[in-house]
């Protein structure tokens, strides 16, 4: 069902209010009721609109500007908030748009870096009927996914590639490198080629593991496990791999070998050549490595896999699957409870493995030719600097025809470049995100960043000159003199100090959120310097954090 939004939500009203920075909307949460918050709904799109057409109207904004709403078709093209520690992002504009999310019936992966983000999304989903979709990965391991077999088995022409599989695991271990403060050990010299043979190792360890279950109706087979105990038997030197004690083994690497052997045995050419280089590789390469470098990429690959093969990501990524992105498609919320606050490096290894195979999913999805539109899916990542990668902006630039809608929340630029360490980099990533949104901020850079952003705009500015002049003699009276001059000069819509002063809920701010909201391409009803009306790239919004029935019961105190 399309829902579009009311100007009543909770039972509070949405208000405009004539201000010469813009516009102002109010907006309260939602009560606690699911048919509360059902009840709030004004308007349901025409029936001539299909489902999840991208004309379907979110969050209706026609109190900001007429006719303004924020569609499907705008939360396909991404969002991210910027905004101070406490400067109300997650209540405000973060809560703005995640119930819009559960109420339009879109799936999603959330990403968790905080404590409180369960319970959190736990009462948006009660509050918009959709805790029966809300599933948690927790350490229980109720819910699991094995990610590599996952991967392996993934249908299409990409998936079951060993190129694919090995991406995966080298994102795990530059988070894991990240983890341990080595976040650019890829600068060259010895690491780079450390790197590039642990690389080599991975590739070649999947590769055994795929060409051993070659001809398997149920696709490859691959575990972090099983790549381990190949690595543990593999030769330790020419004379061992050449020797009928390693060769007769009936476990291990040799049998492994032996099995890819016998299932690739009639496969096509191509298959056969790679399962070749990958044998020549156990049997010729990785023996007559040094003993250095063997022991160091060994090292390397047990400081990878060792997170996920111990509690409390066993369980969760190297056993079986009864979770998967792809549920996603049909509604399911799916919340990684495994927050980076408390579980540091294994909780960000878990959200990053989440995070790339939802990614994965997304990307491979089509419109359908029939008429009807795919259900958006979301990504959601508050402190989004965990979890960035350089991928990011490759997924955004072509998400959107795919449903993939992305949302940040992070404190300012500076944290992305942290992660990404490039000035391009970050600006890809932030020139894929469409819909900006700009809480109270301390930071100089980021505010002057948002001040370009929002751009321009001709003003006029007068001058005044006033002075007088000596006179000529003590009885003589000097001559005053005065003047004005005007003049057309650029000034920003937003001054970069504005930033500094929004609200940022609270009881000292009236528990009011204020946020300035950028959306690319859109036109906001506004007002210049002298009180005229004018269109503006940007407007003004003001979020209440409480209810009406908690403001009346705080009234009452």
């Amino acid at each position: 069902m399309r829902f579009a939004w009311p100007l009543t939500q909770g039972g509070n009203t949405i208000r405009k209010k004539r201000r010469t920075a813009g516009p102002e909307i109010r907006e309260s949460g939602f009560s606690a009721s699911p048919k509360r918050a059902a009840s709030s709904i004004m308007a349901v799109m025409p029936d001539a609109l299909p489902e999840y057409h991208p004309l379907t109207v979110l969050r209706d904004w026609s109190a900001v500007s007429p006719g303004s709403a924020f569609r499907i078709s705008d939360a396909q093209t991404g969002i991210i908030a910027f905004g101070a520690t406490g400067s109300g992002k997650t209540s405000g504009p973060a809560a703005h748009f995640g119930r819009a999310y559960l109420l339009a019936g879109f799936g999603g992966v959330i990403l968790c870096s905080k404590r409180d983000e369960r319970a959190m999304w736990e009462r948006w989903a009660e509050e918009t009927g959709r805790s029966g979709h809300l599933t948690i990965i927790d350490k229980s391991g109720r819910y699991r996914f094995n990610f590599l077999e996952w991967e392996a088995s993934r249908a299409g022409e990409g998936g079951g590639l060993t190129i694919n599989i090995v991406a995966l695991l080298d994102e795990i271990a530059g988070a894991i490198a990240s983890g341990a403060g080595k976040a650019e050990s890829g600068s060259g010299g010895d690491n780079k080629f450390f790197e590039d043979a642990l690389h080599h190792l991975n590739t070649n360890l999947v590769d055994l593991a795929l060409f051993a279950s070659y001809g398997d109706p149920q696709g490859g087979s691959v575990s972090l496990p099983l790549m381990r105990l190949i690595l543990n038997t593999a030769p330790q030197s020419l004379k061992e791999a050449e020797s009928h004690e390693w060769k007769d083994r009936e476990w291990g690497c040799p049998a492994i070998v032996r099995a890819a052997d016998e299932a690739t045995k009639n496969a096509d050419e191509d298959t056969r050549a790679d399962f070749e280089e990958c044998r020549n590789y156990w049997l010729q390469e990785f023996p007559n490595l040094s003993d250095r470098t063997r022991s160091i990429v060994t090292l390397s690959f047990s400081m990878l896999v060792r997170p996920l093969i111990t509690r409390p990501l066993r369980k969760l990524f190297s056993t079986d699957t009864n979770v998967k992105p792809e549920d996603t498609f049909k509604g399911r919320i799916i919340l990684v409870d495994l927050p980076v606050q408390e579980y540091f490096l294994a909780g960000r290894v878990a959200n990053l493995v989440w995070k790339r195979c939802f990614q994965r999913a997304v990307l491979g999805r089509m419109q359908p030719n029939d008429g009807t539109y795919l259900r958006p899916v979301f990504l959601w990542a508050d402190e989004c600097q965990n979890f960035v990668t350089e991928f990011d902006a490759a997924y955004q630039a072509v998400a959107r025809s795919a449903g993939g809608c992305t949302v940040y929340l992070v404190q300012n630029r500076e944290s992305l470049l942290r992660v990404l360490h490039s000035p391009s980099a970050v600006d890809s990533l932030l020139g894929n995100l469409q819909c900006k949104c700009f809480c109270q901020n301390s930071s100089v850079e980021t505010n002057d960043w948002a001040a370009k952003l929002l751009g321009e705009r001709w003003r006029d500015i007068i001058s005044t000159t006033h002075g007088t002049s000596n006179p000529m003699t003590p009885d003589m009276e000097g001559t005053q003199s005065a003047g004005a001059s005007s003049s057309e000069q650029r000034r920003y819509y937003v001054e970069p100090a504005s930033f500094t002063t929004l609200k940022r809920g609270g009881p000292s701010n009236d528990y009011q959120v204020e946020c300035i909201v950028y959306n690319g391409g859109m036109k906001f009803s506004g007002y210049d310097e002298h009180g005229h009306p004018e269109q503006q790239p940007h407007t003004q919004m003001t979020f209440d954090q409480l209810t009406k029935e908690q403001r009346g019961k705080l009234r009452q105190l």
